[in-house]
């Protein structure tokens, strides 16, 4: 434990050393004052902004150049007071030149590029083009690198929440599970790399298994997206990009280090990559490694510690790609390893005890880092192979092969194994599976994507508990999707059809209902939406979809305490399939000053299934509160807004707001675990110095309005306060350290360390939410 407080130490310690140790950047060899040039790429013909196109600005024997970002927008300071050469490109659209004029003063474009029908092979793309196409008409929000940078070291519930629409479920400071538009787990897939993420994501405390260093941005699909995705993303779709593998280069990277000090946290990520490699049979080779750990010890409320939360991991990573003149191919391997405590404050012995826990303020417990029963233990694992074979007009075939290993473990703190070094839980599920899509050029105006998709999955429950049975899941698709361009309107619709059979394995223990059977399923999704821009900058946008999942295993079979969320559940065996139809507008406008995006959406649920809270249930392992798997119809409506207004280059301001209202269609009663009412709101002053780099300050809040949306009648007393936290941040990026470009930043949670509980937190009836977090973070390419 002291030696991890000295890591803490030494680490925020060795960050303002190596901030005094800046040296001025080298001096412009241009002569009078230095211009700025800043603007957005648009597409001409619809008005989209284009992210990473290349911008290349160059005078003299001089050149800069930059991506745009996800907004499309791009940046260029300290240019000289003369006419430059203005270049910019991007995969599918022609070339774009022109000189621009700054001897009298900054500028601010606006580019727009035609499409073309050549393809051009040197521009690197990351994006998924298919979401792309998606995002035309459904409502979508992105965080690239640069944003991505302000939340490194924490997890991926975390990097979103503060997106529109977007909330998450929360276990103390190691988990935190994505909400969208009050919908979560099975509800909401996670694309990690391009690849459906399958790591048991049907419990609310199993958080995506990603480590965040991996991702290079992410985007939040919000609405069904089901064509491309998998009939079951009724909520929406989290996408984890990588930045594509280089083709040119030798031997470069960066390294990552954070420190938190409310669990006293530290994280360390380390990423090289290259395209010098020479491999038999391949020839140069691309390649990145990066290896990840984080440590922290327990959280702490304002006035006490939260007994063993604290967590450890270690992840890593190697990816090799190459790229030919018949397109690429890449395969990946990663590993993501964590132990993490479960709240023991949760975990009591009898009725009394529980109601104490419950009711009490609990009793103030130690720093320290060991983690003690109850844990967990997960582990996983993936291999990942991706092919894209181009042809002529964009035509372009994508092969992806996935095998995924998870296996998790839950270890007692009560019972017989309580003492034993035996897990209550032992679940092992292997995942293997197979995408096929092909994107036809376009046709009569049409351009598309057909694709075949296969999983064939199997889970092995070998703990001393029983939580859920053993089973087998296969589960086959087709689908189809089409975009039709016709000048100011775009139309996007899509057919998807699933068969899913679900067999499972009887579990022979007196008491345990979990009979042996199989249960099939089909059904079709699909969505038809379309886009149109009224004039330039401001288009709307209407989507219907449908949607459609069974029953998970846990749904139906699970019977048991479920350590993680310290609740004993119960399942249904008759359950039907959740069945979606939903309806969405979304309006967008995109100015030089301002920039805002406003969606609203109904949504009904036919057999929306939840979890009915029910009388507390004493086993040999404690007292726990009860749940058990119920459904009812359901409607869910909200409103989603998100802002940003720029006055000046140097100051922004922004805000987001998010409303959700869940209702059961025939009494109109309010839904178990719907988000309260938030909004978002920050200011950013900026600004660009030799020595300081390009430094930024700001402040924000985040305002929770009271949750008064609770059912009648609930067992237990539920917090629905509401609450304000004040957010503080401070850094630069681009500062010279030691001979090198550095980002530092320095920022502040809930920095009046108020007390507060969230409705979402699932450690909400016994202890308060996380205090004063100070993060500092340092980034140094090498």
């Amino acid at each position: 434990m002291r030696t991890y407080s000295r890591f803490f130490s030494l680490v925020v310690v060795g960050v303002v050393a190596l901030a005094g140790l800046v040296v001025p950047a080298n001096a412009q060899d241009t002569h009078g004052d230095m211009r700025h040039l800043h603007g957005v790429v648009e597409a001409a013909a619809t008005g989209r902004p284009i992210r990473d196109a290349e911008v290349v600005v160059s005078w003299g024997t001089r050149t800069v150049r930059q991506r745009t970002d996800g907004n499309g927008r791009f940046d260029l300071r300290d240019l000289p007071a003369s006419t430059v050469m203005l270049r910019v490109r991007a995969l599918g659209f022609a070339p774009n030149a022109r000189e621009v004029e700054l001897r009298s003063a900054d500028r601010l474009l606006t580019v727009h590029l035609e499409p073309a029908t050549t393809l051009l092979q040197e521009v690197a793309v990351r994006a998924d083009t298919l979401g792309e196409r998606l995002a035309r008409v459904a409502a979508t929000s992105t965080l690239d690198a640069q944003a991505l940078a302000a939340t490194r070291g924490q997890t991926l519930g975390e990097t979103i929440k503060n997106l529109p629409g977007v909330s998450v479920i929360q276990f103390g400071p190691s988990i935190a599970k994505p909400v969208i538009r009050g919908l979560n787990s099975q509800r909401v897939l996670v694309m990690n790399g391009g690849l459906r993420q399958e790591d048991q994501q049907w419990g609310t405390e199993h958080a995506p298994n990603i480590d965040s260093f991996e991702a290079d941005a992410v985007t939040v699909v919000r609405g069904a997206a089901t064509v491309l995705y998998g009939a079951d993303a009724l909520g929406g779709v989290v996408r984890v990009d990588r930045a594509a593998l280089p083709d040119t280069g030798s031997l470069r990277g960066s390294v990552a280090l954070n420190a938190f000090s409310n669990s006293r946290q530290g994280a360390a990520s380390i990423g090289v990559e290259g395209a010098d490699l020479s491999l038999p049979g391949l020839g140069t080779t691309g390649y990145r490694l990066r290896l990840t750990s984080r440590m922290a010890g327990n959280g702490a409320a304002p006035d006490y510690y939260l007994s063993n939360t604290g967590f450890r991991e270690l992840n890593g990573s190697l990816a090799l790609g190459i790229r030919r003149s018949w397109g690429r191919a890449e395969l990946s391997f990663s590993r993501f390893a964590t132990e993490l405590g479960v709240l023991r404050q949760a975990h009591v012995g009898n009725a009394d005890d529980l109601q104490r826990a419950m009711t009490m303020a609990p009793r103030d417990s130690a720093f320290t880092y060991d983690i003690g029963r109850p844990n967990q233990r997960v582990a996983h694992s993936t291999m990942q192979l991706r092919t894209v074979r181009d042809f002529a007009n964009d035509a372009r075939l994508e092969v992806v092969y996935g095998l995924q290993y998870n296996h998790r473990r839950e270890y007692d703190n009560h019972g017989p194994l309580r003492f034993r070094n035996e897990p209550a839980f032992n679940l092992k599920l292997f995942s293997n599976s197979l995408d096929v899509r092909y994107t036809h050029a376009r046709y009569k105006g049409w351009r598309g994507t057909v694709g075949t998709s296969a999983l064939a999955q199997g889970n092995q429950t070998l703990g001393k508990a029983f939580l859920i049975p053993g089973y087998n899941l296969w589960q086959g698709a087709v689908y189809a999707q089409e975009e039709l361009g016709l000048g100011r309107l775009s139309i996007l619709t899509g057919l998807r059809g699933d068969l899913i059979s679900q067999s499972t394995i009887a579990f022979g223990d007196v008491g345990i209902r979990s009979p042996a059977g199989t249960t099939s399923w089909r059904n079709m999704a699909g969505s038809l939406g379309a886009a149109y821009l009224l004039r330039d900058g401001l288009d709307v946008a209407v989507r219907v979809a449908r949607a459609w999942r069974p029953p998970t295993v846990n749904e139906r079979y699970a019977q048991g305490v479920h350590h993680g969320t310290a609740q004993y559940e119960l399942g249904d065996s008759a359950l039907d399939p959740e069945v979606s139809l939903g309806v969405e507008s979304t309006v967008r406008y995109r100015g030089r000053t301002v920039q805002m995006e406003a969606a609203a959406y109904s949504n009904t649920v036919s057999g929306f299934i939840y979890l009915q809270p029910t009388q507390p249930v004493q086993t040999i392992r404690g007292a726990f509160p009860g749940f058990r798997y119920a459904q009812a119809d359901a409607r869910l409506r909200g409103l989603e807004l998100s802002s940003s207004y720029t006055p000046v280059s140097r100051l922004q301001f922004s805000a987001n707001g998010t409303l959700v209202r869940g209702t059961r269609r025939a009494t109109g009663e309010a839904l178990y675990d719907m988000p309260a009412d938030r909004i978002n709101v920050s200011a950013r002053f900026m600004g660009s110095r030799r020595v300081l780099g390009e430094w930024f300050v700001g402040t924000g809040a985040l305002l929770v309005r009271q949750q008064d949306g609770v059912p009648a009648g609930t067992v237990y007393t539920l917090p629905t306060a509401g609450y304000a936290l004040l957010q503080l941040e401070a850094g630069t990026r681009a500062i010279h350290m030691l001979g090198r470009t550095a980002d530092v930043s320095v920022s502040v949670n809930n920095a009046l360390d108020s007390r507060y509980r969230d409705y979402l937190s699932r450690y909400r009836l016994f202890v308060n939410d996380a205090g004063r977090d100070v993060v500092v973070r340092l980034t140094m390419p090498f």
